[in-house]
């Protein structure tokens, strides 16, 4: 069954600035697993899903783009999980949490998700620089390298992408552009 995650793909040349730290950081500390998927923050997690699902996962998801408007996304700085992961950290707000609240719902509701345990409930929107490969002893060094690092970018977020696993690299399948219509006025 192909895999699939649901993100939000970072423009360019934002996403090549934070590919170029991940780079950084794998060539230093002998880290790669980072380096797989595309620079992006997660709105649902990778999840094998039979193919003959895909058009219609398609389809589900298509909705969710007509319930949002584009909106500024600020990063801020570096934080960790678990002494293992090492992220670029996304300022939260309601737009983007109500988006992948928005995405779950289409998982949870249509039963694609077969361990809902593991699901997004705890949504912590970041992005991914170091995680994986790293060991408790690599990451003494590499947390007290970027802990205190200032990054300070924004970019507008208009729009979340659908990727599948192609057996080596992560390919974009689908983009739903977000638009929501304008309210109608009645008069």
């Amino acid at each position: 069954m192909p895999l699939y995650l649901t993100a939000i793909l970072l423009p360019s040349p934002l996403s090549e600035e934070i590919d170029d730290i991940r780079k950084e950081i794998s060539s230093k500390y002998n880290v790669y697993a980072a380096l797989k998927p595309p620079v992006h923050i997660t709105l649902y997690r990778p999840l094998s899903i039979p193919l003959t699902t895909e058009k219609n996962l398609i389809q589900l998801l298509k909705p969710v783009a007509f319930m949002h408007n584009s909106f500024e996304q600020k990063l801020q700085n570096f934080d960790s999980f678990n002494n293992k992961t090492l992220f670029v950290h996304c300022v939260k707000q309601p737009i983007l949490n109500n988006l992948q609240k928005d995405i779950s719902a289409v998982f949870h509701k249509n039963k694609l998700d077969p361990d809902e345990n593991k699901s997004n409930s705890s949504f912590h929107p970041h992005i991914t620089i170091a995680f994986r490969d790293v060991t408790p002893e690599i990451f003494i060094p590499l947390w007290a390298e970027y802990k205190n690092r200032k990054l300070k970018r924004s970019f507008t977020i208009d729009r979340f992408t659908l990727l599948r696993h192609d057996g080596k690299k992560w390919q974009a399948l689908e983009e739903f552009l977000l638009q929501k219509p304008e309210e109608l006025k009645l008069f």
